[in-house]
């Protein structure tokens, strides 16, 4: 039986070096985030990209998703609104400083009384 190859698809996007992921990393766990290394979809149009998806504590939504163009790196919240950084470092000391961590998964286990 004759062995095919499927064509695989290249990566064209851009990726963060080894040492961003890890300062991101570091910097997300330090802070009570969830980092998720993703691929972007793609299609023949369109590039890879490698995408950092950030959750708050175990919520299963996303707050947060960053990405790098050739002259950039973007920060995008769940709302919608995209900022660019020069570095990763910057986007990731904005998104834990700037941005203010809201929680959302909170659940009152009794209510004070007074």
């Amino acid at each position: 039986m004759p062995i095919t190859k499927c064509p695989s698809r290249a990566l064209k996007g851009l990726s963060f070096e080894i040492s961003d992921l890890i300062l991101i990393q570091d910097r997300a766990q330090a802070n009570d985030l969830r980092m998720v290394v993703k691929l972007d979809h793609s299609s023949d149009l369109e590039e890879y990209e490698e995408l950092l998806v950030f959750y708050v504590g175990t919520s299963p939504r996303s707050q947060w998703m960053m990405w790098r163009n050739a002259s950039a790196v973007l920060l995008r919240s769940s709302h919608g609104r995209n900022r660019r950084y020069r570095s990763a470092a910057q986007a990731i000391e904005a998104l834990v400083r700037k941005e203010g961590l809201t929680l959302t998964d909170i659940k009152a286990t009794h209510w004070p009384s007074f």
